[in-house]
């Protein structure tokens, strides 16, 4: 029998209240067995949970990690990046991770939301509690009132052991680390980081370092003389198998080898005599000294045989000097002990080994690769320019603008130069040759040799270290303000430093091949590579005809990119690069014919693949294998569906379909030894849960994440299509509520920035954004239109008119938008095309532009805060798409600005500008918001004291979301309009409406 309409339970419409149920998944991994799968559950603000699950059966622990999503309602300096977390939740901690056995789980936790909140609420009581009265003289004083708990509970380190599922906690400990390859042992930092006797050392944040024991320890007080000294720790060393701990104190770094059979640590005492580094035999126990000196020791690393050793120390008569220099030490584990390597006697005038450098091998051992730094630039006394002037002086030659000098300054007072060190002599006939400049030392008949320099930043060194490729844009440096530039490539001589230019002023960086057999780069269209043995260069490309191997869809005025590069084949016999839709196996040498791996399904299907890695350890694999399967994932440009292909270069013919549908696919991963594969599908309407089997056709879920939001009317997304002004077929994303009637009127906002019809299948999560949120608008009642928009260069404003309003005409015609509720939104980008439209039609009742561009021409001279660059190359080369300067094309700056069109605006409009935008000035919506004041425009503009371009502080992105929404809300649905848009918020009521002030109850009358 039917159920009436009106008997139905009606789901709820999402509101800002609801927004911190929903949760996401983080780092999901599988154990390298394949029997695990671990992950992170995340709230946008709140606990989370540390989940690991068996993939076969029911199986599954859960460990609570504390309060790891915090709200961020402070704002960055300006500079700094924008937006974090969903929601702008910050990252505080809590994790966990999987032995390599598979046998444990490891996890740190933390307080809870709860417990910190009432921390913080107790914290400020005693801060906000009035002081006691004077006491009169001679009175006895009253007994002490007892202060509130403002001391935060500790974390916790969790061990879970899968075999038994018995949960062990040790309060307080941190920082657990294991060995890459053994699950035998691990390395903590305890609750009670003083070592014994010492009352003074700090909590030792980096007592367990990172991998290579290169981590501070505690900071203690500071040496009577000379600069502040560094201590060690103590951390506890667990066999794992057993439990059985030990502690070890003053310990300043340590590292395991990979497979745990050894620990390195250094000791940094409070006794230097004691100061050195160690080798303990985890099997034996026993311990042999490598070292022992006063002094700080840095940088250790293994080579890739886990045999040689190196790390850098300031022992002997440099240690406890400002601005202490190094030697570098190698050893083996075999001997147990250490030599001094590179000396400080070695090294090139005007150059030196800071004590801090970490020196590491080449990839097959024979070779050491480190950093020399010029003498530290003498300091500016803080009290010398007292009553001086200050300033900034710009030049006109100078190759950097002084906002961005001033952003790299720290970088630039600490610059470093790539360096190497042959362990083997050099040939002989190298011996002979000159080096170029200071770049080459000879250290008996070894080299030392200087790679890098202020035109080279760095060198990309092959396995044995014998050859290299450098890229250099300095020479263009000054051109890159308005989007010219260039690369110029060399090949380097690491045995003697002299370099070979191969390429001038070519579109990207040069790279080395795998196998060191080519430096290989993009440019203009075309692959080339050039083969070292022979010092020839050939355009792999040149052969393929009729196909483009850069971005046709490109719609910027600078030269398109390239496609990209899958990989190089085992021994560099040939390279795999990208079209548009197909992979391509080219022959460097030019002998064999290019051949098209995916057997142009791909352009026929109008279907894109893209090789995917499932080997987890890249590092490991760095080739592709011609004889194994390869994976694609697939991407169709025409429905936005995605699944993954099976090919392989030794078979011709077609690329298998494995999985593919309307479906958003997540990057597969599979277990290190076991055929278990690990993936994510999800929809606008299905979260991307976890899916895991025994092939990637055979997929079980094993995740329900947010099930209450079948409780809300949440949305549906619908591809749909239509032609622009200039008959370029577009597509386009309408998101309607779920409980959609075709037979009534609703208000549409169409939000815009570039092409956004791929995104029609991905999940959107509640949030706080200043953007339009598809999910809370179409939950309450709205139509969200989502358009592409195609783009010719000279006219950005007219190519948004002429895709978005035939868009919205096109949606119109279906009967169902209500044709005086239609809004339009953007931020950035979109906040200018926003702003555009609304001065060249009347067809939206409401407006709202986020950092807007408002005229071409100021903007054009302005600067991008966030990186000190001229915005001029926006607008010659970049997304501004003027592709001329403002002195070719005045008339283009003037027909693309706002500003000078306001006189046309019937729309209300709704401005967001940042007074610390780092990308567009914040005077860009100043000049619209006076601008439309002066011609009695309605308009609104919003300014978040101290927030960037996209808000950073939660509290900012809740805000701006709930009056973009009253906005449309009166505007297109016809609420009454809230206060702030009645009469404003006077200067001197600022941050009033922000709170409530609850007006006591009058007494009740007897």
């Amino acid at each position: 029998m039917a159920i009436p309409l009106h008997a139905q339970v009606q789901k709820k419409a999402l509101t800002q209240a609801d927004w911190d149920r929903w949760e996401s998944i983080g780092a999901p991994t599988l154990s390298n067995d394949g029997r695990w799968a671990a992950y992170t559950i995340r709230p946008q603000v709140g606990d989370g949970r540390y989940v690991v699950r068996a993939t076969t059966g029911n199986t599954e622990y859960t460990i609570p990690l504390g309060y790891i999503a915090r709200a961020n309602n402070s704002v960055p300096a300006r500079g700094a990046a924008g937006g974090g977390a969903p929601g702008g939740g910050a990252p505080a901690g809590g994790s966990g991770q999987l032995t390599a056995d598979g046998r444990f789980a490891i996890a740190t936790t933390q307080a809870t939301k709860a417990e910190v909140d009432r921390i913080a609420k107790a914290v400020a009581a005693l801060k906000n509690a009035p002081k006691p009265a004077a006491m009169p003289a001679g009175a006895a004083p009253a007994p002490a009132a007892a202060a509130p708990d403002t001391v935060t509970p500790k974390g916790a380190l969790v061990i879970l052991d899968l075999r038994t599922g018995v949960q062990t906690a040790i309060v307080g400990a941190r920082g657990p680390r294991l060995a890459k390859e053994s699950s035998n042992w691990m390395i903590y930092t305890p609750d009670s980081v003083r070592a014994p006797g010492d009352s003074t050392a700090s909590n030792g944040r980096g007592a367990a370092g990172g991998r290579g024991a290169g981590g501070r320890g505690a900071t203690g007080a500071a040496a009577s003389t000379g600069p502040r000294r560094t201590y060690g720790s103590t951390i506890t060393l667990r066999n794992m198998a057993t439990g059985a701990e030990e502690k070890m104190a003053y310990v300043a770094s340590s590292t395991f080898d990979d497979s745990a059979k050894v620990l390195v640590y250094t000791i940094a005492s409070r006794d230097s005599t004691q100061d050195g580094i160690f080798i303990r035999n985890l099997a034996t126990g026993t311990t042999t000294t490598v070292m022992k000196a006063p002094g700080n020791y840095r940088g250790f690393n293994f080579d890739r045989a886990q045999q040689q050793f190196v790390f850098t120390t300031d022992a002997g008569a440099e240690f406890g000097k400002p601005e202490a220099v190094g030697t570098i030490y190698h050893g083996t584990l075999k001997s147990g002990t250490a030599t001094a390597l590179i000396t400080p006697a070695m090294v090139p005038t005007g150059l030196r080994i800071p004590a801090t450098t970490t020196a590491s091998f080449s990839r097959n051992g024979t070779a050491l690769q480190f950093t020399m730094s010029p003498p530290a630039p003498d300091t500016i006394p803080a009290d010398s320019l007292n009553g001086k002037a200050r300033f900034d002086l710009w030049h006109w030659k100078d190759p950097q603008l002084q906002p961005a000098q001033l952003l790299s300054a720290g970088r630039d007072r600490s610059k470093s130069y790539q360096t190497i060190f042959h362990l083997g002599p050099a040939p002989k006939a190298a011996r002979t040759v000159k080096g170029r400049d200071t770049m080459m030392t000879l250290v008996g008949d070894k080299r030392l040799v200087k790679l890098a320099d202020d035109t080279v930043s760095g060198v990309q060194l092959s396995d044995d270290a014998k050859v290299g490729v450098a890229t250099s844009s300095v020479r263009y440096d000054i051109e890159k303000m308005w989007g010219a530039g260039g690369n110029d490539i060399y090949v380097v001589d690491p045995i003697t430093g002299i370099r070979k230019q191969i390429a001038t002023q070519v579109q990207t960086a040069g790279q080395l091949s795998p196998d060191a057999k080519y430096a290989y780069y993009f440019d203009r269209g075309n692959w080339y590579a050039y083969q070292l043995a022979t010092n020839t260069l050939l355009n792999v490309t040149a052969q393929v005809k009729g196909v483009r191997f850069d971005q046709e869809t490109w719609s910027t005025p600078d030269e398109p990119a390239a496609w990209g590069v899958a990989g190089w084949t085992k021994g560099d016999k040939s390279v795999l690069v990208y079209d548009r839709f197909d992979v391509w196996e080219l022959d460097p040498t030019g002998a064999k014919a290019p051949v098209m791996v995916t057997d142009s399904v791909g352009r026929r299907e109008h279907t894109a693949f893209r090789l995917v890695d499932l080997n987890r350890d890249r590092e490991e694999d760095r080739f592709i294998d011609p004889s194994k399967p390869l994976y694609f994932r697939a991407f169709s440009e025409a429905t936005k569906g995605s699944g993954y292909y099976r090919d392989r270069l030794d078979v011709k013919g077609a690329p298998e379909k494995i999985i593919f549908g309307d479906y958003a696919y997540g990057q597969p991963t599979k277990a290190k030894a076991a055929d278990v594969y690990l993936m994510t599908r999800g929809t606008f309407v299905e979260f991307p849960n976890l899916w895991v089997g025994p092939s990637l056709t055979q997929l079980t879920q094993i995740t329900d994440m947010n099930p209450w939001q079948k409780e809300y009317n949440w949305g549906t997304a619908e591809l749909v299509s239509w032609l622009s002004e200039d008959g370029v077929p577009l597509q386009g994303i309408l998101y309607k509520p779920e409980n959609f009637d075709a037979s009534k009127k609703y208000p549409l906002i169409a939000y815009n920035y570039e092409d956004l019809s791929d995104g029609l299948y991905s999940y959107v999560p509640p949030t706080g954004r200043n953007i339009i949120h598809a999910t809370h608008y179409a939950s309450n009642g709205y139509l969200v239109f989502m358009p592409d928009i195609h783009y010719e260069e000279g006219h950005p404003g007219e190519s948004a008119r002429k895709s978005i309003v035939p868009g919205v005409q096109m949606l119109l015609a279906r009967g169902y938008v209500d044709p005086k509720g239609l809004g339009i939104q953007g931020q950035s980008w979109g906040g200018y095309q926003a702003a555009y439209i609304v001065t060249q039609t009347s067809l939206f009742s409401a407006a709202m532009a986020g950092a807007p561009v408002s005229n071409m021409t100021s903007a054009y001279g302005g600067i991008r805060w966030g990186s000190g660059l001229a915005r001029a190359f926006q607008y010659e080369k970049g997304q501004s798409r003027i592709g001329k300067s403002l002195w070719e094309a005045q008339d283009l700056y003037l027909e693309n600005s706002p500003l000078f069109h306001l006189q046309r605006v019937t729309t209300p409009l709704f401005i967001m500008a940042n007074d610390q935008d780092d990308a567009v000035p914040w005077w860009q919506g100043i000049e619209l918001f006076v601008g439309l004041r002066r011609l009695n425009k309605e308009v609104y503009l919003i300014n978040y004291n101290g927030d960037v371009h996209n808000p950073a502080s939660r509290a900012n992105q809740k805000d701006i979301a709930m009056r973009m929404q009253q906005f449309f809300d009166n505007k297109l649905k016809g609420a009454p309009a809230p206060e702030w848009m009645v009469k404003g918020i006077p200067a001197v009521d600022k941050g009033r409406d922000q709170f409530t002030v609850t007006t006591p109850a009058p007494p009740v009358k007897p």
